[in-house]
């Protein structure tokens, strides 16, 4: 007994470590992914997302039971961007949205990467989910989301830039939201896919960073650096 217990001992060790390997690591992800970002729950109601012209036009027209709701963002030394898309406001904002568009794309169904950002009516889709850009201005985009199985549309994304000269920094900040007709008892499912929508965004944030920044260490110097190097506005503040 005493060599049986020690057999299945040994393979339960042997068996553990990979897991706890996995599981190291995704903390580790996790650890970098909430240092490179700042993230807002809840939404507030006065917050203008709620009273701009994609929210109106798709879900201005009802009352709705319960909305999910969060925002998350990052903030970038204008010294670390590349300094041809500082040529003006909306290089730097055509590239975001061409970044994160593209991480949709790749995220749902490996779409080849676009070099051109998207434009009104671009559509990104899976068995699942499906995207529809319906707005797009200088300095933001914002698209639909409809589960495809039932076709209830009852997402929002909108995606937000900022170029702060004054201060130095260039922010970045993705707005998401999910419309519910009924409210319905919280189980663990619910906030697990709140969690992988946020995980996800702060993800294709990242993509953004090594985008935009001049090289991949530089995206890395910034991460977790939120203030401005004169102590002016907070990443929070900025965005």
């Amino acid at each position: 007994m005493g060599f049986v217990r020690k057999l299945f001992l040994g393979i339960a060790a042997i068996l553990a470590i990979p897991i706890l390997i996995a599981t190291f690591l995704v903390a580790r992800t996790q650890y970098r992914l909430v240092k490179a970002t700042q993230t807002i729950n809840n939404i507030p109601s006065h917050d203008p997302v709620f009273s701009s012209p994609a929210y109106e036009q798709h879900f201005g027209h009802r009352t709705w039971a319960k909305i999910e709701s969060f925002a998350c963002g990052i903030v970038i030394p204008l010294e670390a961007i590349r300094t041809e898309l500082l040529e003006d406001d909306g290089t730097f904002a055509s590239e975001v949205f061409r970044v994160m568009w593209n991480a949709r794309m790749s995220t749902q169904f490996n779409g080849a990467p676009s070099p051109e950002p998207p434009t009104v009516g671009a559509i990104s889709a899976s068995d699942s989910i499906r995207a529809e850009v319906v707005d797009v201005s200088a300095a933001e985009m914002a698209m639909t989301i409809t589960t495809v199985p039932n076709g209830f549309t009852g997402g929002l994304e909108v995606i937000q830039t900022v170029v702060n000269r004054r201060n130095g920094v260039a922010g970045v900040l993705v707005k998401y939201l999910w419309h519910n007709d009924v409210v319905l008892p919280r189980r663990w499912y619910q906030y697990l896919s709140i969690w992988l929508q946020l995980t996800g965004r702060r993800l294709w944030l990242v993509d953004v960073l090594s985008s935009v920044t001049t090289t991949a260490r530089a995206g890395d110097e910034v991460i977790g650096d939120q203030t401005t190097k004169d102590g002016g506005a907070s990443a929070k503040q900025e965005l």
